[in-house]
Parts: C-alpha cells; sequence; structure tokens
C-alpha cells in the first residue's frame, strides 16, 4: 500500500511515442517535397506521482519526478498547451516564409471638414491614395503630405458589395491634424487573411505548444518548396513566440530518448533549455542535439549542415 501512496503536487515524466508531422498538417496548394527524410514530434508522457513510480524514476534516466503545472492536465500529453487554432505557429510561418497578409484599410467616419464629406460611406475601403496601393494606415498622411500643396490627388474605394470608384479631392486643412492638410478620414486597419496559403491541422489541437517548432518546420518546408530534410529524421521540441524564437519546455530528456527510440537524427532543443540536457555530448549523441534560439535558424542549420 505504501507503495502507492501519492505525492501531492508532483508528476512523473516518461518518454512518450514519436509523432510523424506528414499527415498532422497540409497546406493547400503547396505538397511537401518528396524526401526519405521524416520531421518527428518528441511527445512526453505524464503520471500522477506515487512512491512507487518516485523510486522507478530515480533508477531510470529518462524519467524524472518533478513539481506539477497547476495548468497542464495529468494525461498523456507533449506537455503545455495551445489553442486549437494554432494562431500563433501559422503566424510564424508566414512571416518566417516571406508570406505578409495584407491590410485591409477601411473608413470608419469623415471628421467634418473633410473634403470628401458627402462622396464616400463608413465601410468603404480605401484601396490607393496618389496611385500608391495601401498597405497600412499610416500611408494616407504620409503620402498626402508628399504632394505639392493645393493639387488633386485621386483616391480610389471599394464600396462593401465590390463596386470600384475613383475621387480626386484637393487636401484641406484637418483640425485634428493641427491644421495639417489631409483627407479627414478616420481609417480603420485589419489583415485580410483570407489570400493566405490555407492550413490544416488534422490532429486536432496538441496538449501542448512543444510541437510548434518541427511543425513549423515541415510547414516552411511546403511554403518555401526546400528539402530541408535531405534524408534526414528531425526531431525536436520547443514553443515559438510571435518573434519566431523558440520558447521554453519541459521534459527534454524524455523528448531525448523519443527521439533516439524513433531512430532520429538531428534532434532540436531550445538554447535556454540546454542544461537539462547537462552531460550529454551534444556533437556526438544520437540523434546529434543542437541547440538554437527560433525557427529560421533551424531553417538555416538545416541547409548548411551535410546530410
Amino acid at each position: 500500500m505504501v507503495a502507492w501512496l501519492p505525492i501531492p503536487n508532483h508528476t512523473i515524466l516518461l518518454p512518450g511515442p514519436a509523432v510523424a508531422t506528414f499527415d498532422q498538417v497540409d497546406v493547400e496548394g503547396h505538397p511537401r517535397p518528396d524526401d526519405p527524410g521524416e520531421y518527428l514530434i518528441s511527445t512526453v508522457y505524464q503520471r500522477p506521482a506515487t512512491t512507487w513510480w518516485a523510486l522507478r524514476a530515480l533508477l531510470q534516466s529518462d524519467w524524472s519526478l518533478v513539481a506539477s503545472d497547476p495548468e497542464m492536465p495529468r494525461s498523456q500529453t507533449s506537455v503545455g498547451y495551445e489553442d486549437s487554432e494554432h494562431q500563433i505557429l501559422r503566424r510564424v510561418v508566414f512571416h518566417t516564409c516571406g508570406i505578409e497578409p495584407p491590410v485591409v484599410v477601411s473608413v470608419l467616419d469623415l471628421t467634418a471638414d473633410s473634403p470628401l464629406k458627402g462622396q464616400v460611406e463608413p465601410g468603404d475601403r480605401v484601396t490607393h491614395v496618389a496611385g500608391v496601393p495601401l498597405r497600412m494606415v499610416r500611408q494616407v498622411r504620409e503620402i498626402v503630405q508628399s504632394q505639392p500643396p493645393g493639387e488633386k490627388i485621386p483616391v480610389e474605394f471599394l464600396r462593401p458589395d465590390g463596386r470600384a470608384y475613383r475621387l480626386e479631392t484637393v487636401p484641406r486643412p484637418i483640425k485634428g491634424l493641427s491644421g495639417e492638410p489631409g483627407l479627414g478620414l478616420l481609417l480603420s486597419g485589419h489583415e485580410d487573411d483570407d489570400n493566405l496559403p490555407k492550413i490544416r491541422f488534422h490532429s486536432g489541437s496538441y496538449e501542448g505548444n512543444s510541437s510548434d517548432l518541427i511543425l513549423g518546420l515541415d510547414l516552411c518546408e511546403r511554403l518555401l518548396n526546400l528539402d530541408l530534410r535531405r534524408g534526414r529524421r528531425v526531431s525536436g521540441s520547443g514553443g515559438l513566440d510571435m518573434e519566431g524564437s523558440l520558447t521554453s519546455v519541459r521534459g527534454l530528456r524524455q523528448k531525448f530518448s523519443c527521439a533516439r527510440q524513433a531512430k532520429a537524427d538531428i534532434f532540436f532543443v531550445p538554447i535556454v533549455d540546454a542544461p537539462q540536457l547537462q552531460g550529454m555530448d551534444f556533437q556526438a549523441s544520437h540523434p546529434r542535439i543542437v541547440p538554437i534560439h527560433s525557427l529560421s535558424e533551424a531553417i538555416y542549420w538545416l541547409q548548411r549542415a551535410k546530410p
């Protein structure tokens, strides 16, 4: 009975199965480059800690007794949590691949002294000013102030029903701009995601964002049409923040053991978590341990390193 006594606020981490990404995610119109290599998500099992499991963790190098994370469900998991839409992962992947969503600039209202009063309606979209396509709201003021004073400026719009129209107007001094010439348009901008490549995740939400790095590598390979694997089995662990930098994860020894059992060649880890693997020979280990800062650094490393 003593062996099964629970240890409060503690969890046992042990290696889970490696999950290949080839059927976990796809990108519409961007097939995966043909290559025998593979991307492998290293996972971790969690068990509620008891005296028996704690004793086993002391005897097995790839098991650990750790303090429980109160935000993490005690289940089979890759440690952590991410929303089902993977919004951060999508954004980082697009940015890393140089794919930026266009910004839609729309009219919220017009000032009382706007030269376009009575011709433009709230909800209309501004597409061009002086022939320049708009990418952000602040462009309007910059373009207007770069024009010769007193000259008409062409402005192009789209109605909500898709009808296009064009107006020419001379900017006027606007009270809200301290008397500077302007169009008197109160504008808002939002990103238009409709024309971005469609990414679909087939496994639902992962119980942890530590899969972000490996999923991101698979997605970038498809979007860039680059063969990054070159016959290698690539594993690793790391979440991603909005800048594409790797965030800290737990259970790296368990995930390394998972990657080794799956015969991975490379194991990427966040550089901030490298101390979790203290005592290992990063160069000589199999898989080879590669500490990195970001998703883009992982791509660069895969391109440069010999298979």
